[in-house]
């Protein structure tokens, strides 16, 4: 009977215990919940607000929701609202179903908060709990827009199967505790009731008292003492939990941050590539690996030298190894030969430091110069073709007018000539200045077009008349194509002849003596047909596709014996490209060539200038 009342205490002890220990677990699960969900939205809010207003508009927006989504969403956001100055939402990320049911008085205070306020609501139906974080953003000092984001308080899982596992192992581990502790107080006791009665018996003291008191204090003192050192391990425990939250927080900020940069060096159009002091790679960004055809995973922890298998930066990186942080170690040129042969790259290199300046890794740039190195060679061969194009005339001119001031030429139909000479050389001066000015104003794009309308007859015979008399002292002849009616056109005419000029000068240059130039019109589908035919040397297949690049002549002695700069052709192509016209070609060495000029009408622009 004895044992049935005890085993009944226990049950009921039991169930008591199991009830109460559940509340707490409930209680304690809600506290951590609510204090997880203001830690994290402090958090979340905070980094948000760090950006600039501009960051959430235009082509920035789109990378930022990307971030925030793939950050967040393992995060419980319920919604995300951005408003500028004026509370017009520039970005909203707010389900359809809760627009209405965010209390007024909760948007308005979180709008005009100064500070990091939080707003607890329930949403109607549901019931859910909403945590609504708020915080100003400010750029310069001043206000210029706010961010919200809502959290939703998880639910307490009560009969979770973790729960039920746990209050099942606590039930058994405590009634084995019961038993274990009542029989071995009992088995403990044991010896000592005997004594007890031992004594008792021993000393014929039936109605004496046994003292306990010494006993009983020592008890109680290290009950004290225990109870004592339970609450020095709580508030240990509270700090250490306290503190974990913090630098579980700073690892997100860590994170999120090193995404970031890793995102910024992925988007640099030159190779990066990041080592620790010992040489091993760390991290090497996009451009890099797409250039050595790697893996990230594949490079990583691996040496520098083993990646790269180039001697010569691996010897400019050993060269410079008591650099300090921050210093400059200059540059190498170099190539790889087996991934890109015919491009070259500099490389240069900067050392990474702790707070103490001390290095700690290392950062080398790989950037690809082929074009500087293009543009280069092209500005190096510009200036000695022009330098060549100008002190050919310019020693004609002054050693020709040094012989006629000092008297040498004395025969008046020699003076005439040298006289023609000069003349004509200063022409050629006054082109090629003039070609410069005018392919440099099309390269920065200040090329002035004044479009008027343009009579075709117009044009054609001023063309014409420019390039007869030399085509006369050739005995070249000059067969004309010309349409019933000469059509109108919308353009520059004084750029339109500068194009065809080009052309027929070319073309009387190009073509012996005693040979036929035969310059065309035609009107067809709304454009305007020029068309400039010689019986010239003509152009091989291989060069008719550089001869709009600037400077280019052809190797042919033919066209070499004859004086031109090569830029005649390049200015043509750029002024009929302004006009929305082409050019096109057709040729045959020792036959002749025939350029073609294609004009659009604009008859709706001409039809209202008539008008």
């Amino acid at each position: 009977m004895k044992f049935s009342r005890i085993g009944l205490a226990l049950l009921v002890l039991l169930v008591f215990g199991i009830a109460i220990f559940t509340r707490i677990l409930n209680q304690q699960e809600k506290k951590e919940n609510i204090k997880e969900i203001l830690s994290r939205g402090n958090h979340i809010v905070n980094f948000i607000a760090l950006h600039s207003i501009r960051d959430f508009e235009g082509e920035r927006r789109n990378f930022f929701l990307r971030t925030l989504v793939e950050y967040t969403s393992s995060q419980g956001l319920v919604y995300c609202v951005i408003n500028d100055q004026t509370g017009q939402q520039i970005v909203s990320l707010l389900p359809h179903n809760l627009r209405s049911k965010i209390p007024n008085d909760i948007q308005t205070k979180s709008l005009a908060a100064t500070g990091l306020p939080h707003q607890i609501f329930k949403v109607g139906g549901s019931g859910d709990t909403i945590y609504q974080f708020a915080k100003p953003v400010f750029e310069n000092g001043e206000k210029t827009g706010a961010v919200r984001i809502g959290l939703r308080l998880p639910g307490i899982s009560t009969f979770s199967m973790e729960r039920i596992s746990l209050l099942a192992m606590l039930s058994f581990f405590i009634i084995s505790a019961v038993i274990i502790t009542y029989y071995g107080f009992a088995q403990a006791l044991k010896p000592i009731e005997e004594l007890k009665g031992n004594i008792i018996d021993t000393c014929n003291c039936s109605g004496a008292v046994f003292d306990n008191t010494s006993q009983g204090s020592e008890i109680a003192r290290f009950i004290e003492n225990l109870k004592r050192s339970l609450v020095q391990f709580k508030d240990k425990f509270e700090k250490i939990k306290n503190e974990n939250e913090d630098l579980i927080s700073k690892s997100s900020v860590l994170m999120f941050e090193k995404k970031q940069v890793i995102n910024i060096l992925d988007s640099m159009d030159f190779g990066i590539v990041v080592t620790d002091i010992q040489n091993n790679i760390t991290h090497m960004n996009n451009y890099m690996l797409n250039l050595l055809s790697r893996k990230l995973e594949d490079v990583l922890d691996q040496s520098l030298g083993d990646v790269l298998a180039n001697e010569k930066i691996e010897s400019f990186v050993l060269q410079h190894q008591t650099i300090k942080p921050g210093g400059s170690t200059g540059h190498i040129e170099t190539t790889f030969p087996d991934i890109a042969s015919e491009e070259v790259f500099r490389v240069s290199l900067c050392y990474l430091g702790d707070d103490g300046r001390a290095p700690i890794g290392k950062i080398i740039f790989v950037k690809n110069i082929a074009g500087e190195k293009s543009g280069e060679k092209t500005q190096q061969d510009f200036i000695a073709h022009i330098s060549h194009e100008l002190l050919t005339p310019l020693t004609t001119i002054k050693s020709y007018n040094e012989m006629l001031m000092d008297g040498e030429i004395e025969n008046r139909e020699m003076q005439k000539e040298f006289y023609n000479t000069i003349s004509e050389e200063t022409s050629r001066l006054s082109r090629l200045i003039r070609n410069l000015l005018n392919i440099s104003k099309i390269e920065m794009g200040s090329l002035t077009i004044n479009k008027g309308l343009v009579k075709t007859n117009w044009l054609f015979e001023d063309c014409v008349s420019a390039i007869e008399p030399s085509a006369l002292s050739k005995n070249i002849t000059i067969e004309k194509i010309l349409p019933d009616e000469f059509p109108s056109i919308i353009g520059d005419k004084e750029l339109l002849k500068v194009a065809i000029n080009n052309i027929l000068s070319n073309a009387v240059k190009y073509t012996p003596e005693g040979g036929t130039i035969t310059f065309s019109i035609n009107d067809r589908n709304n454009i305007v047909i020029y068309e400039v035919t010689d019986t010239g040397y003509g152009i091989a297949d291989k060069d008719i596709s550089n001869i709009f690049d600037k400077f280019y002549r052809s190797a042919d002695p033919n066209i070499i014996e004859r004086p031109g700069t090569g830029l005649g052709l390049s200015i043509t192509s750029e002024i009929i490209k302004l006009h929305g016209g082409k050019i096109e070609v057709q040729s045959e060495p020792g036959k002749g060539t025939c350029f073609t000029i294609i004009l659009p009408k604009n008859e709706q622009a001409v039809s209202c200038l008539i008008f």
